[in-house]
């Protein structure tokens, strides 16, 4: 009798946890609330971005022509100069020896030794201001030894590789749009001067300059900074907001809203805004999109759209 109460009390059992499995089965997954938008077609404008540098327009690295001693040189990095301005002076060896022996020549020969053997003096070829010093008054220089580093901070210009593909567009344009890569400075918008004839065969690019007044002296050779223009135009294309762009590994997705659910969708993206992206192939106009909480999404998950 008591084997047979065990029996029933363990197969009630048995009975109740299969409910509960069964209950727990059923139960509704989460819901979650999202934000979406419809697939539209509008006209899309590619933005074409490539990388340059701010270099010096006017520079002069001046060098000794001579062997000789470095005399009447006071200069100090950040010194400005004038051009024709005399910053120093080179003394030969045979003047060092000259001006040695002078007391001992006879009187009537030192003043043509003295015109045949002379000191060079050293004059600033443009107006600048000093960037680098290699010597100092006294270093003796071997000829073509580089002295002095000037450069004109006033005017700078801009270089930046323009591949061969955005040649025709670049043409039509006056002006483009310069970005600071590692400097807190709103785009600006600078003039183009001139596009190179020569042409990069290893990287298919020409060389392209703008023209940077720096007349406030805010900007530095070496910059690195990023050039935008306006590149070919997509008419009636299918767009997306942005935010509803996935992307893991290369692949790119979107949760398209399917009543009360939503089906994660591969697509091909096109053109890429900051606010939307231009969806080649994937969806198709007046589908729902996923647009706020989008990384949450699993597929076939059930979702209200707020």
């Amino acid at each position: 009798m008591r084997k047979l109460f065990f029996l029933i009390v363990l197969l009630l059992a048995n009975f109740s946890c299969q409910k509960s499995e069964q209950a727990t089965d059923n139960a509704p997954g989460p819901v979650m609330h999202i934000k979406a938008a419809p697939v539209v077609r509008m006209d899309m404008i590619d933005t074409v971005r490539i990388y340059g540098e701010v270099k010096l327009r006017q520079e002069a690295l001046l060098a000794s022509q001579f062997d000789g001693r470095l005399t009447e040189f006071s200069l100090l990095i950040g010194d400005r100069v004038r051009k024709n301005q005399q910053i120093g002076v080179i003394v030969p060896p045979q003047r060092e020896a000259l001006l040695q022996v002078l007391n001992r020549i006879d009187a009537d020969m030192r003043p043509m030794l003295e015109q045949q053997i002379k000191s060079i003096p050293l004059f600033s070829p443009i107006d600048g201001m000093v960037l680098d010093v290699r010597h100092h008054s006294g270093d003796v220089l071997q000829k073509g030894e580089p002295i002095v580093h000037i450069g004109d901070l006033s005017r700078l210009d801009v270089y930046g590789d323009l591949p061969l593909r955005d040649l025709p567009l670049v043409r039509k344009l006056k002006r483009i749009t310069v970005s600071f890569v590692d400097y807190p400075h709103d785009p600006i918008s600078l003039p183009i001067q001139a596009i190179g004839g020569k042409v990069d065969l290893a990287k298919q690019t020409v060389p392209i300059r703008l023209l940077l007044d720096n007349r406030n002296g805010e900007f530095r050779p070496g910059m690195q900074v990023q050039l935008t223009f306006p590149g070919q135009m997509h008419k009636d294309a299918l767009v997306m907001p942005r935010a509803a762009l996935l992307e893991e590994e290369g692949v790119f997705t979107a949760f398209v809203v399917k009543g009360n659910k939503v089906e994660k969708r591969r697509l091909t993206p096109g053109i890429l805004h900051t606010d939307r992206v231009e969806v080649r192939s994937g969806l198709q106009e007046g589908e729902l999109v996923a647009t706020k909480k989008a990384y949450s999404l699993t597929d076939g998950m059930e979702v209200i759209v707020e």
